[in-house]
Order: structure tokens, then sequence, then C-alpha cells
């Protein structure tokens, strides 16, 4: 390779190759923030879930298939009766908030 090609493929390497590492190390850490939000809100969600299901599973007239089916997404954005959406269950834990911002500063990136 001449020496002035290899001097062009190094500095592509230093001017690019930088950068993007950066940026996949940042991708990679709001993957780990949303996981932790999603966990923390499955732990708090779970019990609610399971008490919901419990009660449908009591009134004699309902298939316990029904309530696991009916009772299985409670917690997640659903449309209210004015088609306004309401938003998922403990979207507002504080580590869901910094998922939520990470994301935002990322998407916001000029890079």
């Amino acid at each position: 390779m001449p020496p002035r090609t290899l001097l062009f493929a190094v500095a592509l390497v230093l001017l690019f190759g930088g950068p993007l590492s950066v940026l996949a190390d940042k991708e990679s850490d709001v993957v780990a923030l949303e996981a932790r939000c999603e966990a923390e809100r499955e732990a708090k969600i779970k019990p609610l879930r399971e008490m919901e299901i419990a009660k449908c599973k009591a009134d004699q007239h309902n298939d316990a298939a029904y309530c696991e089916r009916y009772w299985k997404d409670y917690g997640g954005a659903r449309s209210g009766i004015n088609g306004v959406m309401i938003p998922r269950m403990f979207w507002d834990l504080p580590v869901c908030v910094a998922a939520f911002k990470a994301r935002k500063a990322l998407a916001d990136d000029p890079r």
C-alpha cells in the first residue's frame, strides 16, 4: 500500500472510527437503562396483574384462560374513552425517566 493511501486510511479510521464507537457505546448504555426500566416496571406491575387475574378467576362466570388473556397486558399503554392514550403504568420511575431522556439525547445527537 502506498504511504499516501495508508495515511488516508489511518486518517479515516481516526476520524470516523472514534465517534462511531462512542455512539455504539452510548446506544448500549441506553439499551441497558431501558432494560432496567422494564425490569423495575414489571416488578411493580406483576403483583397488581396477579391480583386482577385472581379477582377475575374468582367470578364463577369467567373462564380461567379468559382471565389470563384479558389481564396479560395489564399496566401497558391503552386507549382511553375519548381515544386519548393513557400512558403505561410506572413510566414515571426515576430509571424510566432517565432512560427516556437518554434515548432522546441519543436521537438528538447530530452525528
